[in-house]
């Protein structure tokens, strides 16, 4: 296990962590201390809980936000997925069996209109 000391909004922590944990924990902390800070210039002096509690809230709100954003790209996602696989999906409209109906049918218009006409050519009677 091992130790790093953190600085948020002047103060500075002491936080034991994973031997492979130091950086991340330290970034996490800059990000801390950069809001933190943002707040007391923004607010003026404020006592350390309620500072660490608004600076908690206004990351609590961005990962809301980010979660929500994920949320929703995840469902268009999901859309779009089912439109792609839905059009990849072999047509009856090309399906043999399908190609046999509609020969079928052809055969059976053609036997009709030569029915009709007698061998297929106009009638200069007509």
């Amino acid at each position: 296990m091992s130790e790093v000391t953190v600085d948020v909004a002047g103060r500075s922590y002491r936080l034991g962590c994973g031997a492979d944990e130091e950086e991340h924990l330290t970034g996490l902390a800059a990000m801390l201390d950069g809001e933190a800070r943002g707040l007391l210039r923004q607010f003026g002096q404020m006592s350390e809980g309620r500072l660490l509690l608004m600076t908690a809230l206004m990351i609590a709100d961005r990962l809301a936000e980010a979660e929500d954003k994920t949320y929703q790209t995840e469902q268009r996602l999901a859309q779009a997925e089912t439109l792609a696989e839905s059009r990849a999906e072999p047509s009856d409209m090309f399906s043999p069996e399908r190609e046999e109906e509609l020969t079928s049918r052809i055969n059976a218009l053609v036997a009709q209109i030569e029915s009709l006409g007698g061998d297929g050519e106009a009638n200069p009677a007509d």
